[in-house]
């Protein structure tokens, strides 16, 4: 288990800007051929799949997007041949590593050219959900919002004018709204099934917000990190 952090100021990531840099190393590197994880659409309602075959591109795909439903290994069985001949470095929540384990399980999906990085998650909310809610609960115009976040058990909006505004997820789920069913009932937080599972949880102290908490889950992921370290795209401390 490490603390780990970005050495490179123009990844602008959610908690220390790792999971970016590791990304862009597996690329720069040549380790994998694509890197297959979620944008910003047209607004934080609307994240959108991306497959990138250039490491300056992830800069557009750092930080947290809650309010999306979206399943990433049925792409790469859909539209990259199933890994079969390209090797492809995929973000995944719990669901999406389970979702890879059933595809491999029955050979639609080459795990031998996957390597995964898992996000740690508390859940999603549906984008109409997602609307419906900030505009009756919080007050705020949905289309003001242009940040959201899930913290100490509050979902926070953060509009254009830097207003911030938090209500707890438990008040918010007993009115119907908030999480999806899948996410309220998942328990696979934290997706250990994955090479790396990397997240803001368990980063205490000083680095609290500013480094990401790193667990190396396998061979493969031990691989992935310490080439990222040797490459000096990241710093990692001990956590405490």
């Amino acid at each position: 288990m490490f603390y780990a952090w970005t050495t490179d100021a123009g990844i602008k990531g959610e908690c220390g800007g790792a999971v970016t840099a590791i990304l862009k190393n597996l690329l720069a590197s040549g380790t994998v051929d694509m890197v297959l994880t979620v944008k910003k659409g047209v607004d934080v309602y609307d994240p959108v799949p991306a497959f990138i075959t250039d490491p300056a591109e992830l800069d557009k795909c750092a930080g947290s997007l809650h309010c999306g439903t979206l399943l990433l290994p049925k792409l790469i069985k859909k539209y990259l041949g199933g890994a079969k001949d390209i090797k492809v470095a995929v973000t995944c929540k719990g669901c999406d590593a389970k979702a890879m384990y059933e595809l491999a399980k029955r050979n639609q999906i080459n795990m031998d050219n996957i390597v995964m990085i898992g996000l740690n998650c508390g859940g999603s909310v549906s984008p109409t959900v997602a609307r419906k809610m900030i505009a009756e609960k919080y007050g705020i115009n949905p289309n003001d919002v242009v940040k959201e976040e899930i913290d100490k058990g509050q979902f926070i909006v953060i509009t254009k004018d830097g207003e911030h505004k938090g209500i707890k997820i438990d008040e918010l789920e007993e009115e119907g709204l908030g999480r999806r069913k899948n996410c309220q009932r998942c328990e696979t937080k934290i997706p250990r099934q994955c090479d790396l599972a990397c997240g803001n949880w368990g980063v205490f102290g000083e680095k609290a917000g500013k480094a990401t908490f790193v667990e190396v889950c396998s061979e493969k992921g031990a691989a992935v990190f310490d080439a990222a370290v040797n490459a000096g795209v990241i710093q990692t401390a001990a956590p405490e």
